[in-house]
């Protein structure tokens, strides 16, 4: 993935993560004043959702674009690059969207997270699952990430010792001008990898997308999120 080449056009392009991370934060609110420390946080469409409630929030990126542009546009926040997916400091909660699903094993990231809090430590969790972009997923296949399902990340939280106290899955469908338009979306949000077609097989995609996606006003795709309120067991 290329978000660190994406800073600047992110939030452009990234209308359901912004709307999806509003929906997190709404979910299960954190109590006024509480420090929170936000990991993978982009730009900061979670980050200024939890400010606006009275959190205190300790923003963290591994890209150091995304913090530069992040602290431009959520000054109030404590912004820092660090790398969710290895150890992370000591904190009383942590909140994350968007981010989890990249990991190439997300039980050792979950891990690493479970060690950073106290027992009874909230984790406020937001992470796309299937059925998130199936139409695409099933013209090109799966790609680099492993798409799982409300109840295999659940398990995956039940085994790194969280327990969950409510979950729900968003699903929204989005309208795009076009399968060139979605595509070109994707990219400039920093979700896409390295080209993987030639331009014949891109051109086979766009035209099969566009076909089978059709609406009246352009072609859809799905997004799904779960949202997760778990806490810490020992």
């Amino acid at each position: 993935m290329h978000f660190h080449e994406r800073a600047e056009t992110y939030e452009a392009h990234a209308a359901p993560q912004k709307r999806f991370a509003e929906a997190l934060a709404a979910f299960a609110p954190f109590r006024r004043g509480v420090r929170v420390t936000e990991l993978g946080a982009g730009t900061g469409f979670l980050t200024a959702a939890l400010l606006a409630q009275g959190v205190n929030v300790d923003a963290t990126d591994s890209s150091p674009a995304m913090v530069e542009v992040g602290r431009e546009a959520v000054p109030a926040a404590n912004w820092k690059v660090h790398d969710a997916f290895g150890p992370i400091e000591k904190a009383k909660a942590l909140a994350s969207t968007g981010l989890l699903h990249w990991a190439a094993d997300p039980a050792a990231v979950l891990k690493h997270w479970h060690a950073a809090l106290p027992e009874g430590g909230r984790l406020l969790l937001g992470v796309p699952c299937d059925p998130c972009l199936n139409e695409l997923r099933d013209l090109i296949g799966e790609g680099p990430v492993r798409w799982r399902d409300e109840a295999q990340w659940l398990n995956l939280l039940k085994a790194a010792k969280f327990d969950v106290h409510a979950h729900g899955v968003l699903e929204s469908e989005e309208i795009y001008p076009s399968a060139l338009d979605f595509l070109r979306s994707l990219h400039r949000s920093g979700v896409t990898g390295d080209p993987r077609m030639s331009p014949g097989e891109l051109r086979d995609l766009l035209r099969d997308y566009d076909r089978l996606n059709a609406r009246k006003d352009g072609v859809a795709a799905t997004w799904a999120w779960l949202l997760v309120d778990a806490t810490v067991r020992r």
